[in-house]
């Protein structure tokens, strides 16, 4: 302290280990069963432990070794005992917790002989009925129990055929359905210890005189492609014992595309797959087991897809066997994302092409406003994988429509298997388009307009070369043809006297001017030399004069 003082002491501190307890044993309170009840479940779960019990174990006491029970669960707190006998059975609970301490408990389970008698049945007499009755009833209400029956269970043992219940869980019941022959029906009731008893009854149908069926091919009715399969059901079909032969067959009228799937036409119900827009027509034939038989026709209408002009088909350069779900869904994927961010990718179809074998997504697009049309969504499409062909990570072989929707300029059809136009009479494809443009197939030409105009060209053509042939060849003789030689003579004093008055007449100052040469010719005339009676001055060459000159 601060007067320098100390002291001390010593302290000991000793640990003790925490005590653990073993555990306690509770395997439940004694049990008492009676026949024919013969199974229970056993709780040990009140067994306790100041920790934990880490291991359960049920066993049967030594002295019941010989006894017979069916144990399950025996290392949990519930132990399941089945097909106890009559007696008493000991059964030992062990419960060991994590110090290996264990504790045991035991419990009992008297089985005992029943309190009560068991029930007896009475599914009532045997029944006679003759066709075209087919329905009878069932009166089990004779049974009788010393307490009371809480359950009643019909059920058809043996029979031509199949039976309809109108109750099967009352003490009386309707059946229908039945047909020509012996019928075997079994009643079980149950008291309320679980005793049970059983009695059967028999209903024999026997038929005096036989009605012809009626057939009932469904009815008619419409439908909307796409249908997978066309389903004509005529199961409604009746006849007053049974109908032994069904046969569907297609009328003349009806349209023959559509595949029958194999053994439904035998049966009473008629499958089509591939059916196409139109109308089927068929016929339904039932015969009974004598003969008779009865006739139904049904009409189907298959309407056009209503999204017949926005399916667009894109090829993938893969095989469909090579397909897997987890591509094809990364494809839709990818697609839609190409598309309006308002746009949704609806899958139609996944096929194979039939002359490549390769994978063919058939779709549309949906939009707030409906689906848009096809040949938008292919320009789209086509415009987006010009830019970038990887976009879809599998290249793509085409784009196109499901169907074409060339108009061809109006004045012709597209085929739809080649995609070109045939053009109607007279009318002919625009070439500088197809192979220039925007390469679509068409009849914008009008083949008599076409004629005229070849034939235009061609005469334009020709008197543009018979022109420059003729100018070329009037070059030529002018630049090669020789100078005439002219000769010259002396005129007579009175020559000036008989010029003709076209002539140009000469002045006085132009009379005394000698003549220094003229110029002559062979005349051309026919009948001598007269000319209206005067004849005409002439050198004795025989040339007639024509010019003169003078000085």
């Amino acid at each position: 302290d601060s007067d320098h003082e100390k002291n001390s002491t010593v302290a000991n501190i000793t640990v003790l280990q925490m005590p653990d307890y073993p555990p306690v044993a509770n395997a439940g309170q004694d049990v008492i069963l009676y026949l024919p009840h013969n199974n229970v479940t056993l709780n040990g779960s009140l067994s306790s432990d100041d920790k934990v019990i880490v291991n359960w174990e049920w066993t049967k006491s030594p002295s019941d070794q010989d006894k017979a029970v069916d144990m399950q669960k025996t290392r949990t707190p519930y132990l399941e005992l089945s097909n106890l006998e009559e007696g008493m059975y000991t059964f030992i609970l062990k419960v060991t917790d994590e110090a290996d301490q264990f504790d045991t408990s035991t419990v009992h389970v008297f089985v005992k002989p029943p309190t009560n008698k068991p029930p007896t049945a009475s599914a009532g007499k045997n029944m006679t009925v003759s066709l075209p009755q087919t329905t009878v009833l069932l009166d089990g209400s004779k049974s009788s129990d010393d307490i009371k029956i809480v359950s009643w269970n019909w059920e058809m043992v043996s029979g031509p055929g199949k039976v309809e219940f109108s109750a099967k869980n009352e003490s009386t019941t309707n059946v229908s359905s039945l047909t020509k022959g012996q019928y075997i029906f079994k009643l079980t009731v149950t008291d309320g210890n679980g005793n049970i008893a059983s009695n059967i009854v028999s209903v024999t149908v026997t038929q005096n005189s036989n009605s012809p069926p009626k057939a009932n091919a469904g009815g008619d009715h419409t439908v909307e492609l796409p249908v997978d399969v066309l389903v004509l059901n005529g199961s409604q079909s009746r006849d007053d014992l049974a109908i032994a032969k069904w046969l569907w067959t297609r009328e003349p009228t009806s349209l023959a595309i559509g595949s029958i799937i194999a053994g439904t036409d035998t049966s009473p119900v008629l499958m089509l797959t591939n059916v196409v827009a139109g109308r089927y027509l068929f016929r339904l034939k039932v015969t009974d087991d004598q003969g008779e038989w009865d006739e139904d026709t049904v009409s189907v209408i298959v309407k056009p897809d209503p999204h017949l002009y926005h399916l667009v088909e894109l090829t993938l350069n893969i095989e469909a066997d090579k397909l897997t779900k987890s591509r094809s869904d990364s494809v839709v994927m990818k697609l839609g994302l190409l598309l309006r961010d308002a746009a949704s990718l609806v899958v139609r179809a996944l096929r194979t092409e039939a002359a490549t074998g390769r994978a063919v997504l058939v779709f549309y697009v949906e939009t707030a406003r409906g689906a848009l049309p096809g040949p938008a969504v292919v320009r789209t499409l086509k415009h987006k994988l010009a830019q970038d062909s990887v976009l879809l990570q599998l290249s793509v072989a085409n784009i196109q429509t499901t169907l074409c929707q060339n108009n061809c300029s109006g004045h012709g059809v597209c085929d739809q298997a080649t995609r070109e136009c045939m053009c109607e009479a007279f009318w002919m494809q625009d070439l500088f388009r197809k192979n220039f443009g925007d390469g679509d197939s068409n009849c914008d030409w009008s083949i008599l307009y076409v004629v005229i105009a070849l034939f235009t060209g061609f005469v334009c053509i020709v008197g543009c070369v018979w022109g420059a042939v003729c100018v070329c060849s009037r070059l030529c003789l002018c630049c090669h043809r020789p100078s005439k030689r002219q000769r010259y003579a002396l005129l007579d004093n009175n020559e000036d006297s008989r010029l003709p008055l076209g002539k140009v007449m000469l002045s006085e100052s132009e009379s005394d001017s000698d003549i220094l040469f003229e110029s002559r010719k062979p005349s051309k005339l026919l009948n001598g030399d007269a000319r209206n009676g005067v004849k005409s001055n002439r050198t004795g060459s025989g040339f007639k004069m024509e010019r003169r000159i003078k000085t």
